[in-house]
């Protein structure tokens, strides 16, 4: 089970981006592939045949939690729509209260791919209160999406990467600026 805080985060990082919005590629869009990445995640001890219903489930939880990263991003995001797609998955999924070493840990009472995606819920609900969370964020270009983790001192930082969705940005700017300026 995932247990290191950085670890924590590169998962829920890692399972946002398994859409990427520039090129279209999914790495999750059938439930073959979901089964896969859980297992190579380590999610689950085998591998499990997750139904439609779950990978429609596990998709919607992927967009859910890009919303919320949206939010942290200072982006006008659908929280509470989200925030019911992850209390769903984690009455699915069966959450509960587990000691672990003398610390509470919230794990799934289900298994297979509900127990997976409960893992990925009850992950989002540890790193939530905590400042790590807010620096989580999803590229604020719409194009983009990438969730990203911000390292600037203010947390600042907006675009997945500055050389390429940041000077996107500034050049749709400077288009904008200059079209709408008198020559």
């Amino acid at each position: 089970m995932v247990t290191a805080l950085h670890t924590q985060l590169d998962l829920v990082r890692d399972y946002v981006n398994t859409l990427d919005f520039e090129t279209g590629i999914d790495r999750i869009s059938s439930p073959d592939e979901l089964a896969m990445w859980f297992s190579e995640q380590g999610l689950v001890d085998d591998l499990v045949e997750p139904t439609d219903e779950e990978h429609t489930d596990a998709l919607a939880v992927r967009e859910a939690i890009r919303e919320l990263l949206l939010a942290n991003n200072g982006v006008s995001a659908d929280s509470d729509g989200a925030s019911k797609t992850l209390e769903s998955a984690g009455r699915e999924a069966r959450l509960g209260v587990r000691f672990e070493n003398g610390l509470p840990v919230l794990a799934p009472e289900t298994e297979g791919a509900r127990a997976a995606l409960g893992r990925i819920v009850a992950t989002v609900a540890e790193l939530a209160p905590t400042d790590e969370w807010k620096r989580l964020k999803t590229c604020r270009d719409e194009n983009c999406r990438v969730a990203f983790y911000d390292k600037s001192r203010n947390r600042s930082r907006a675009w997945c990467s500055m050389e390429v969705c940041g000077n996107r940005e500034k050049a749709r700017s400077f288009r904008a600026r200059h079209a709408a300026s008198p020559s």
